[in-house]
């Protein structure tokens, strides 16, 4: 019985190991409401880099960035934005320039959602009934700007190589009070 606690326990934490950390989560607990009149606004300006990649211009309205402030009380119409691609959260942003790095946050080529939502020094965002408020545009990745798919082999292989060092283990462990009793 012990054996198979010792097993299942090994299995736990070699597949939990490899699932992906999200790298920070948005920290809020709240919304902050408020009305269209008081609400920021913005508005993106998009322009393709020869680079790569694509320039984008956050220009707004009735808001100001407090980079400072990040992480902080919340102040209204203060704060920074929270930039969005295809649905997946990619980075915080503290002024109104910013360079979308496809090959670096795109996940497949073609058309994809970039949104950017403005959120409080604390992280809440500002909502009017419920909907962020930000503005988003639909951009196109070519296919020669995302970063090729990782394989998975070598974290499958590390968690093969850690359940056998565990499974031999506990094997020798058994072995041992077999002949320890003999």
């Amino acid at each position: 019985m012990k054996l198979l606690a010792f097993v299942v326990t090994g299995l736990i934490l070699v597949f939990s190991g490899n699932t992906p950390a999200v790298a920070h989560s948005d920290g809020a607990m709240s919304i902050h409401e408020v009305s269209p009149q008081d609400a920021p606004t913005a508005t993106l300006e998009i322009e393709k880099d020869p680079t790569g990649g694509f320039n984008v211009h956050v220009v707004t309205n009735n808001f100001i960035w407090r980079p400072e402030m990040a992480s902080m009380k919340y102040v209204p119409g203060e704060g920074h934005a929270h930039v969005f691609l295809d649905g997946r959260k990619i980075m915080r942003i503290y002024n109104e320039w910013f360079h979308l790095n496809t090959y670096q946050f795109a996940t497949r080529a073609g058309k994809q959602l970039v949104s950017v939502e403005f959120v409080g020094n604390d992280h809440a965002p500002y909502t009017i009934q419920g909907s962020p408020v930000g503005d988003a545009q639909i951009v196109d990745v070519p296919a020669d700007e995302i970063q090729p798919a990782k394989s998975q082999t070598p974290k499958v292989l590390a968690g093969l190589t850690a359940f056998a060092t565990l499974l031999i283990f506990a094997l020798a462990a058994l072995l041992f009070r077999r002949l320890k009793a003999k």
